[in-house]
């Protein structure tokens, strides 16, 4: 049975995670001054019943290669968001190196330029789609993850 299971996230980032906290909280705020005790406690109850959805998703892959199927989605709390993809075979894993620039402004007005690479690795199927793996700014550590990965893939 090989399954290979790489996580290349979290699905929501961090801001958007502390708003739907506060919305929790704004919204127990409300419904005290609102509807009586009892019936405000359950229905915030319920609104925070989402929060761990929302707070442990992460995006994966699932390469299972009896079934030959590659899921890339959603995993959160125990279930999976998406549907499979099937294959025949792994052609290759490629790593691609990005030129990546971000600007940045002080209060002076001046205007920086960071430029800087990353590298990107990409699951080659036969029928040539190319599947998002995960990205690194280091060289040397994309080079030992996907190692790894082909190892237990079983590719060249």
């Amino acid at each position: 049975m090989r399954i290979i299971r790489i996580n290349k996230g979290k699905a929501v980032n961090l801001p958007i995670r502390l708003v739907g906290i506060a919305i929790v909280i704004v919204a127990t705020i409300k419904l005290m001054n609102s509807l009586p005790e009892p019936w405000s406690i359950f229905i915030t109850i319920v609104i925070a019943s989402f929060l761990p959805a929302l707070w442990f998703s992460y995006n994966i892959i699932v390469i299972d290669m009896e079934k030959k199927e590659i899921f890339d989605g959603v995993w959160t709390m125990g279930k999976r968001l998406g549907t499979p993809i099937p294959f025949n075979r792994i052609e290759k894993i490629f790593i691609n190196r990005i030129k990546t620039k971000q600007t940045m402004y002080s209060l002076s007005n001046k205007q920086n330029i960071l430029v800087d690479h990353e590298f990107r690795a990409y699951l080659k199927l036969d029928n040539g789609e190319k599947i998002f793996l995960i990205s690194h700014p280091l060289e040397e550590k994309m080079e030992e993850k996907v190692t790894k990965i082909r190892e237990k893939l079983g590719i060249d």
